[in-house]
């Protein structure tokens, strides 16, 4: 008797179908936020390296057709102020500049970045070059990822402080006197 009233009992729980749709939301919500911001975190990260990118290239271009001879302090700011969207820029970016006399000397290291563990910013190798040279330009601009536990937060190389690397590079010859 107490096993019939027992399946009974069983059959009529399993039976019931109030709360499936709460059930289905708690397994699914999760997934579908974390593509949501995924996709935000991706689209984010894409438009700051896209301005990164535009930023060096234009003050680079700048400073190849004016011919003017900018301090690293003075081309760092000219760069942060075309790439109006990354904050914290000055004390986030690295820029080095490269004179190219042959093939062999583009660098073939990473780009420097800076480190913010770190409260001093070292010196990088910034020469402005000689008429009609050759001139490699590369900055790194450091970045936290919007959500670091999750999608694209998870899937870049991060450095000590958990910030993500974007790079950018320009070549450009000095126009001669």
């Amino acid at each position: 008797m107490k096993h019939a009233v027992a399946s009974a009992r069983m059959r009529q729980i399993l039976g019931e179908r109030n709360g499936a749709a709460a059930i289905e939301f708690a397994i699914l919500a999760p997934i579908v936020f974390a593509l949501v911001f995924s996709i935000f975190e991706a689209g984010w990260i894409m438009t700051q390296s896209i301005m990164l990118d535009r930023a060096v290239s234009r003050t680079s271009r700048a400073l190849q057709i004016n011919g003017a001879k900018l301090t690293y302090a003075q081309f760092k700011a000219a760069v942060c102020s075309e790439a109006i969207i990354l904050s914290d820029c000055v004390k986030s970016i690295r820029v080095e500049f490269t004179p190219i006399s042959s093939a062999t000397d583009f660098p073939t290291n990473a780009t420097p970045c800076v480190d913010r563990s770190l409260a001093i910013d070292p010196v990088t190798t910034y020469t402005a070059g000689q008429p009609s040279q050759i001139i490699f330009t590369r900055a790194c601009y450091v970045v936290n990822p919007l959500i670091p536990g999750l999608g694209m937060g998870l899937s870049f190389p991060k450095d000590a402080t958990g910030g993500i690397r974007l790079t950018s590079s320009f070549a450009f010859v000095n126009e001669p006197i």
